[in-house]
């Protein structure tokens, strides 16, 4: 046989590769820089992407409201979230990094401030329990659950009728709320902005910081677990602060 039909059936007869999995993540339809944009942008878009591909997936972002994200989460059509923090009632149908039976902050995506915004001049504090001179509504973003819980908690009115946080501004400044709650970055980014430079003031105590993961549903856990895992393994370490370097 000639050598290049040896090598024809060698091919022919060798194992085919296994196709990458597909890993479907649903992102905010708005943007929440730096850490998450809706095409997979941002810090924590580009890193996950990063760890998805180390492990083997075949990573798609594909955006949506959060309420969306949750409802195709739920059923499946989507595969994970790459920014969520840690919601009991979401344990139904995800699964977390997790380390002794509880979220490893290790391998966290993120650890986010949440900051309160308020309108100059107004004189609304916040201790990091209570409120002083709070009467009107405390805007959140539609699906921003932690920070509605913590709200909550503190005993605010709370609207979460506004898109993002930027809407969520525009609308405090109009009068429809006194405070706005969301991550520090985002927000500080928005007060550079001219519509709102001078007229929105963000309070010294943050509402909460906490970790954020990327959770995967518990169907694609169970067909995927070992790379899943991997996966996590991967983000832990991508999201280790740069050693310093020894002089």
């Amino acid at each position: 046989m000639s050598t290049w039909r040896l090598l024809l059936a060698a091919v022919l007869l060798s194992p085919c590769p296994a196709l990458a999995a597909r890993l479907r993540v649903c992102t905010d339809v708005h943007p929440h820089p730096p850490y998450l944009m809706p095409d997979g942008g941002g810090s924590v878009g580009r890193m996950v992407a990063e760890a998805a591909r180390e492990a083997g997936f075949q990573i798609e972002f594909y955006a949506a409201s959060l309420a969306r994200c949750r409802a195709e989460a739920r059923i499946n059509l989507v595969n994970g979230y790459p920014m969520t923090p840690y919601l009991p009632d979401v344990l139904d149908y995800v699964v977390y990094p997790a380390r002794l039976g509880v979220p490893d902050p290790s391998r966290a995506t993120v650890r986010a401030r949440v900051m309160l915004f308020r309108r100059s001049g107004t004189a609304i504090g916040w201790n990091g329990v209570r409120f002083e001179g709070l009467s009107g509504p405390a805007l959140v973003a539609a699906g921003g659950v932690a920070m509605n819980l913590a709200l909550t908690a503190a005993h605010a009115r709370v609207d979460q009728s506004g898109r993002s946080l930027q809407v969520n501004f525009a609308r405090m400044l109009a009068g429809r709320g006194d405070i706005a709650a969301g991550f520090e970055e985002e927000g500080m980014r928005l007060l550079r902005l001219p519509e709102f430079a001078g007229k929105v003031d963000v309070l010294p105590v943050p509402l909460f910081e906490q970790a954020y993961f990327m959770v995967v549903t518990k169907p694609y856990y169970a067909q995927h677990g070992p790379a899943v895992e991997r996966m996590w393994d991967a983000i832990g370490r991508l999201n280790q602060p740069a050693k310093t370097q020894k002089k």
